[in-house]
């Protein structure tokens, strides 16, 4: 348990670094924009060449993001199968194994009612 509660907020701290990344990133946006007419075509290029750097990096993050994002709701998912499995006191072969019986027991009530019928 303290594990998922350790990864969630490793995740948590991971995407609150990632958030601070996006703004800096962001922030040298404007203000590359803003001395963008002070600079020299040499500057220029760099300009746009740190442009092009910052796209790489942001598919990047995304990237990272939606993994994370992955990881949680299966943790999520694990966690509350744990929670139902704690609550019903059974695992799932044994769960498994009383809905194949109850639907045996169905098919052969519905048998018994169709001979049933049939001999009325």
């Amino acid at each position: 348990m303290k594990d998922q509660e350790r990864k969630i907020e490793d995740s948590a701290r991971e995407e609150k670094l990632h958030n601070k990344v996006w703004l800096a990133g962001l922030g040298v946006y404007a203000k590359g924009g803003d001395e963008l007419n002070q600079l020299s075509s040499k500057g220029k290029a760099m300009y746009n060449d740190l442009i092009e750097q910052g796209r790489g990096v942001e598919s990047e993050l995304k990237e990272r993001i939606h993994t994370t994002r992955i990881h949680k709701s299966v943790s999520a998912e694990e966690r509350a199968h744990q929670l139902v499995q704690k609550m019903v006191g059974m695992d799932n072969e044994r769960l498994d194994s009383i809905d194949d019986k109850i639907d045996q027991l169905t098919a052969n009530i519905e048998a018994l009612l169709e001979r049933r019928e049939a001999k009325k």
